[in-house]
């Protein structure tokens, strides 16, 4: 008998052994700490008057990207302390060093420089921050032409001279966009895939937000159409698959999940929505956007939900300051800041 029930315990043991085996997988039914900061937001009063943009930082310039210009200039320039404007760069047009259709920025901190994005021309655009601090009518003289087969989306420098991002592929027989994981090399214009795909994810699934952390060692992909978020060490090897409630449920398809990422802290923060990405106002339609971001350890662990109760268009970290600005897309005031909670 005593001989049966040590046969059976090893056997428990070994099946619970097996099925932790698989340390890359894993999964959260319930991410329910949620933190509510919707009566923190400070409103940013800005003397300058601009739509929805893409933030970045620099330094102490916070550079906000218009998605849809309104004058003639893509990029507008904001002292990062006190949010008074400095002066807008890249002029809208089709002659030499224009911009097209503004899709993105590149950003090198180390360098204090950004790249423009033209998916119209196909090419990146170099903007030295100092050149445009000092020539409110700098316009770019060094641009990089694209290659047609993968066109850059996401991007954050490797080192000097080679980027990690997703790239659209625009020739793909499908009437859905699909995204590639990618490397780029600034200096030959060589873009070629790159690293670890979730095998499940295909197709117009395939679209997601990505961001790298040279110091920390890991690049990340957030699904904007699956409840999913992969973590990859530099060179491409998988270290996480992080799966939500909303993972491989047909019935919620139709669902957003995850926006804009940014390594900070040991931390990933990433905008999260988890619900149908289309919005019935009246007899009109429009795309939701996120009004949380999640915030998971380096290892896909999750910490905690911060609720700002309002539409986040996009999102940037001041590492100085330890503050959330955020362009909002519902709020009078559009732009606006928070400390991060540390609850």
């Amino acid at each position: 008998m005593r001989y049966l029930q040590l046969i059976a315990a090893s056997l428990i043991l070994l099946s619970s052994s097996c099925g932790n085996n698989n340390k890359t997988e894993i999964i959260q039914k319930e991410r329910d700490r949620k933190v509510d900061v919707a009566d923190k937001i400070v409103n940013i009063e800005c003397d300058y008057v601009f739509g929805k943009s893409d933030l970045h930082i620099i330094d102490d310039i916070l550079i906000a990207e218009e998605s849809y210009p309104k004058e003639e200039k893509v990029d507008h320039l904001f002292d990062l302390n006190t949010f008074r404007y400095i002066t807008s760069t890249g002029v809208l047009g089709r002659g030499p060093g224009e911009i097209t259709i503004p899709s993105g920025i590149l950003v090198d901190r180390e360098k204090r420089v950004f790249w423009q994005l033209d998916v119209g021309k196909k090419v990146l655009h170099k903007f030295p921050l100092d050149s445009v601090l000092s020539d409110k009518m700098y316009m770019p003289d060094a641009s990089v032409k694209l290659v047609d087969t993968l066109l850059l989306v996401y991007y954050s420098f490797l080192n000097d001279s080679i980027a990690l991002g997703k790239a659209i592929e625009p020739f793909t027989g499908s009437p859905f966009v699909t995204m590639a994981m990618t490397k780029f090399n600034i200096n030959s214009q060589e873009i070629r895939r790159f690293g670890y795909e979730n095998p499940e994810v295909t197709g117009r699934f395939t679209n997601s937000y990505f961001a790298l952390s040279v110091e920390d060692g890991i690049y990340v992909n957030c699904y904007l159409h699956k409840d999913l978020m992969t973590i990859c060490d530099l060179n491409g090897n998988l270290k996480y698959n992080v799966y939500g409630p909303g993972w491989d449920d047909p019935e919620k398809d139709d669902n957003a999940y995850f926006g804009e990422v940014i390594i900070y802290d040991k931390k990933i923060f990433s905008a999260y929505q988890g619900s149908c990405r289309i919005i019935v106002e009246g007899n009109m339609q429009r795309g939701a956007y996120p009004k949380s971001i999640i915030v998971f350890g380096l290892d896909g662990s999750y910490q905690k939900t911060i609720e700002t109760g309002s539409e986040i268009f996009s999102f940037c970290i001041d590492e100085k300051n330890d503050r959330i600005i955020v362009y909002f897309n519902d709020r009078e005031e559009p732009l606006g800041y928070f400390n991060i909670p540390v609850e």
